[in-house]
């Protein structure tokens, strides 16, 4: 069929629900999500066009050419013993957050092990040859806090937390996204262009399969996805695409429809799934405060993990081992990895963070003056430490910093942090791990 475009068209149900399931699963790392679809059925219509779709703003800006493929009705769906029509949708923009973390008492069913719990059973249902991107731990398939909202809006579509990350299977390179929620509506009507098929799996499970693609300005992205409703009132979402993190679309989507559908029906994924006992929360986010950090590619990173897991660290319990370091959150280069601490009766966080540019000196922060250290080594190398106390409303944080700048440039910074009472490890402990042989980037 041919296609088309209309710069001022109203979007379509197809095109809103398409647009829907991308956005409820493209969750930036701030926690904010913008936009939101409502839909009005139009019984007249019978054939959707593809349509141009924007967010509204008070100084409107140029619009986005969205291009979809067209939607013919009557038809037939596999699964369906009815299909409605596509009617035209609106869509509204609105604003959402994540300020509790992970947890959120409107949410009881979800905590950070449960997150943990959820993203350990998507890794484990990832098919063989797929490999998850070298990208930092929130794009690295892990489930983050929840997302919801207080408008009437979002009431339509519920909080979720979702999963993201780039994958490379072979020759082939692709995006991944799985968002989870509870939900007591019933399972929605098929609609046309909304899906190419409805399975019922043996549990119960209905799985809705959808394979299409959406042009933006002339600029073609594939899509597969599988919408799973289940018997426990989880709704899962996941949506595979031709566009790796930061990259164009290749025109490879690494995961098959069937795939998808069994990614989304995995037991461990549900809302109701057990937490094993132990599971620990997830894995904290971490960057590197450099000036000009250089990227540090996978090897390197996997050579700088065996150095990490080798470090004695007598007396400390960890929730997590060293050697699992990261690319930096927010662009901010080198890698890293953060960890939760025990020793003794104190708990405190432990962040390293390896970085191949200089680092923001110690002394240039707002909390310069507090008891900051410098000496050189005889080989040239500087090590720098600072101690500093912060005093909140209620109770005051402290936090340990031993930076250490190779000749060459390459940096170790080791972050200990604790809340009052508690204490962060101390400034010889963080150094020997700082000055651990093998961590500097060459």
């Amino acid at each position: 069929m041919p296609e088309t475009t209309s710069a001022d068209a109203t979007p379509s149900r197809a095109v809103t629900a398409w647009t829907q399931g991308l956005l409820c699963v493209a969750i930036v790392a701030s926690g904010v999500i913008v936009g939101g679809l409502l839909h009005d059925p139009d019984p007249d219509l019978t054939t959707t066009p593809t349509t141009t779709t924007s967010t509204a703003a008070e100084a409107e800006p140029p619009r986005a050419s969205v291009v979809t493929p067209p939607v013919t009705y009557p038809t037939r769906i596999p699964g369906c013993d009815a299909v409605e029509p596509p009617g035209e949708g609106e869509l509204t923009g609105f604003v959402v957050s994540s300020e509790f973390g992970y947890d959120n008492p409107a949410y009881p069913w979800f905590s950070g092990p449960k997150a943990v719990a959820m993203s350990a059973a998507l890794h484990e249902a990832l098919p063989d040859g797929v490999v998850i991107g070298f990208e930092p731990v929130d794009e690295s398939l892990w489930f983050q806090p929840i997302v919801a909202g207080d408008s009437p809006e979002f009431a339509e579509f519920g909080g979720f937390t979702d999963a993201r990350a780039t994958l490379r299977r072979g020759d082939l390179a692709g995006s991944l996204s799985v968002s989870v929620r509870q939900s007591t509506a019933p399972i929605p009507p098929c609609v046309a262009g909304q899906l190419d098929e409805r399975r019922l799996l043996a549990d119960g499970t209905t799985v809705d399969t959808h394979d299409t693609w959406s042009q933006v300005d002339g600029v073609r992205t594939l899509s597969r996805t599988a919408h799973a409703y289940t018997p426990d009132g989880s709704v899962v979402v996941a949506i595979a695409t031709d566009a790796p993190h930061e990259l164009g679309p290749t025109g490879t989507v690494p995961l098959s429809v069937d795939e998808l559908v069994g990614l989304a029906s995995a037991p461990g994924v549900r809302v109701a799934a057990p937490v094993p006992p132990g599971t620990p929360d997830p894995p904290e986010d971490c960057r590197l405060a450099a000036e000009d950090a250089a990227a540090i590619d996978e090897a390197e990173a996997s050579r700088l993990d065996a150095v990490l897991a080798r470090i004695p660290l007598d007396g400390l319990t960890l929730d997590r081992p060293l050697g699992a370091l990261r690319p930096g959150a927010d662009d901010s280069g080198g890698v890293c990895q953060a960890v939760r601490v025990i020793a003794g009766d104190h708990r405190s966080r432990l962040s390293i963070a390896i970085g191949a540019g200089r680092t923001t000196p110690l002394d240039s922060g707002p909390s310069s003056g507090d008891r900051v250290t410098t000496r050189q080594l005889p080989d040239g190398t500087v090590v720098e430490s600072r101690e500093v106390r912060i005093f909140l409303a209620a109770t005051s944080e402290m936090t340990r910093t031993v930076v250490v700048t190779r000749p060459s440039g390459a940096t170790v910074r080791v972050v200990s942090g604790a809340d009052s009472p508690h204490e962060p490890l101390s400034v010889a402990q963080l150094e020997a791990i700082a000055l651990t042989p093998g961590l500097e980037v060459p």
